[in-house]
């Protein structure tokens, strides 16, 4: 859920800095164009999701308070960089009012390296939630994909952990 968001987002900023690229290129055509992007408040994701411990129906959402993009890009070539990082307060707000909330913090990164050779994806993100009866949860994934210059997967893996101690 989290990382659809982030890639759609690096998606649109890679897109969005690439048609850019032409407008800032230098007068050359041979250097390299670097934009950094901070953003603050940024909603990332707001789904309905269950309490995994009472069951209780809610919604989980992430609000980044920092966010940065980084691309950096050839000006004439499909060689690129990007980088994001987020990190905010994540909280789970349950239908009912009188049911058990959650908050915490979570950091999430990704980065792609892309050229004629090669294609290089990959993601780290953290959560950590505690609830108003002691629910504590940890959730953590990992992901990496690479592709040689055929488009062949070379390497791929989607690693998830959670640590979950529900309260009362």
């Amino acid at each position: 859920m989290f990382r659809r968001a982030v890639r759609l987002a690096c998606l649109a900023a890679v897109v969005a800095l690439l048609t850019a690229g032409a407008a800032l290129a230098d007068a050359g055509g041979q250097g390299t164009v670097t934009i950094t992007q901070h953003a603050h408040n940024v909603t990332l994701f707001s789904d309905p999701v269950t309490n995994p411990c009472t069951g209780e129906p809610g919604t989980l959402s992430a609000i980044a308070a920092n966010e940065v993009f980084h691309v950096t890009f050839f000006t004439n070539g499909d060689e690129f960089w990007v980088t994001g990082t987020d990190e905010g307060t994540i909280t789970f707000t349950p239908d009912d009012p009188s049911g058990v909330s959650a908050s915490g913090h979570f950091a999430a990164w990704f980065g792609e390296s892309f050229n004629n050779k090669n294609d290089v994806q990959h993601d780290t993100s953290t959560f950590h939630l505690t609830g108003t009866d002691g629910l504590r949860l940890v959730l953590h994934e990992t992901s990496h994909l690479s592709t040689n210059a055929a488009g062949v997967v070379t390497v791929n893996f989607d690693k998830m952990s959670q640590s979950l101690s529900c309260g009362g």
